[in-house]
């Protein structure tokens, strides 16, 4: 009899102990199954938690079933890519409060690609190291404010488009990074969207940055092109502004939208950039700068600022051609251009930075005629020889808009009045 019992004992502890080697198995052979896939071909990940670091250093595909998580709670990045050609796709990633690693997501390598990936971090989101030609879409980052979204070094021909990304310190931080593509992604609340450090043929279109300090902070780079972003009330801080330009060259500023920020757009010391067709509205300042030469400024427009623009130590930039809601206008040529000229003058903005409380008596009668007796210095006024008429970008928005509405309401007109022929004849 006790050597039954012994027996059905041992039989029990063997049993358990498979069961319990199957769950060991399950729960830690995500890496087995990654060293299992050969080269160029793909693993499909079952749903699941698993709580592991992952190496990638081969050309495959990891797709991931809706409900996969994976979690890193140690020093370690929760995935390294490296070599060539990895795929990521349909992942959920979260890290833990107490990882003092310095990123959820490690790559080097080139022609990469990441897709559907989301990201929960209390520290860095992707960090970039030498990398190349890779791409990113449709990426999800929240943070908590310490880490930033993305971590540019010394990375090259990458593309990020459909990514969106809050609660971080810099959406995304590049230095020494060029020709990197930015298209689609969406940023806020955070310190800076878009950080661009000495990196050149940086291409920044169709972006949103909302409700950080600023917008986007460009400095040190060349024939770069930011177009078609919206820079949305990034009036977070004291020295919050849309679009910082600082020790930019020869690129390109055009079609932005540039609202409800501290400061509109803040440039200083930058030459031969072209700065053009961008909407600037609601903003305390417009624009400042500071030590620009060979600029060009021109078509944008400068709706419902406190004040429109104030400028030092500038020379030979070309400021004409702007919409000023604020100018006195006079077109007697019929050229659609008033003749005449309009100078932006910083005196309200420059009494209320020394004496903050004045900004109760912005546009009172009795501060405005103060401002045209106290004139600021000349080399402080930006005139615009030959300010636009009328708002020329709305006019293109709205271009097609009412003749569209036009047609509509004239359909909707006959066929009601068909309407009322048929039903009324059926009357009678």
């Amino acid at each position: 009899m006790n050597m039954k019992v012994l027996l059905k004992l041992i039989l029990f502890v063997g049993m358990i102990s498979l069961v319990g080697g199957k769950e060991t198995s399950a729960n830690g052979s995500l890496q087995a199954q990654i060293n299992a896939v050969p080269a160029g071909g793909t693993l499909k990940i079952v749903a699941g938690t698993y709580q592991e670091q992952i190496v990638l250093n081969k050309p495959i595909v990891l797709e991931a079933e809706n409900g996969t998580v994976l979690k890193a709670c140690t020093s370690k990045p929760a995935i390294t890519i490296k070599g060539k050609s990895v795929t990521v796709k349909g992942l959920q990633i979260t890290s833990c409060k107490k990882d003092k690693g310095t990123a959820v997501i490690k790559m080097s390598g080139k022609n990469h690609h990441l897709e559907d990936v989301t990201l929960k971090m209390w520290k860095s989101g992707i960090t970039l190291d030498k990398v190349e030609k890779t791409s990113f879409r449709n990426l999800r980052l929240s943070g908590n404010g310490k880490g930033n979204g993305f971590d540019l070094w010394d990375s090259h021909h990458n593309t990020f488009e459909g990514i969106k990304i809050e609660h971080v310190q810099d959406g995304f931080y590049l230095e020494n990074s060029h020709y990197n593509t930015f298209t689609g992604n969406t940023i806020s609340n955070s310190r800076y969207g878009l950080h661009v450090m000495f990196s050149d043929n940086i291409t920044a279109n169709e972006n949103v940055s909302t409700q950080n300090y600023t917008g986007a902070m460009v400095m040190g780079t060349n024939h770069s092109v930011i177009a078609e972003n919206q820079l949305l009330e990034n009036n977070q801080n004291v020295n919050a502004q849309g679009l910082l330009l600082y020790d930019v060259h020869n690129s390109t500023v055009h079609h932005n939208r540039i609202t409800d920020n501290r400061v509109g757009m803040f440039i200083e010391d930058s030459r031969g950039n072209e700065i053009t067709d961008n909407e600037i509205t609601a903003n305390f300042v417009g624009a400042q700068i500071n030590r620009i030469e060979n600029n060009v400024i021109t078509g944008n427009a400068f709706i419902s600022n406190v004040n429109d623009f104030q400028a030092t130590d500038g020379n030979d930039n070309t400021i004409q051609h702007n919409y000023w809601d604020a100018a006195m206008k006079l077109d007697i040529d019929g050229d659609g251009k008033s003749n005449l000229p309009h100078s932006a003058d910083p005196f309200f903005l420059n009494l209320a930075r020394e004496t903050p409380p004045y900004q109760l008596f912005f546009q009172h009668p009795g501060m405005m005629l103060l401002q045209k007796m106290l004139k600021s210095p000349a080399n402080m006024l930006v005139t615009d020889q030959e300010p636009l008429m009328k708002n020329e970008l709305n006019n293109q928005q709205q271009s097609e808009q009412p003749e569209t509405i036009f047609w509509g309401i004239c359909l909707s007109m006959t066929f009601v009045s068909l309407l009322v022929i048929y039903f009324g004849r059926k009357r009678t």
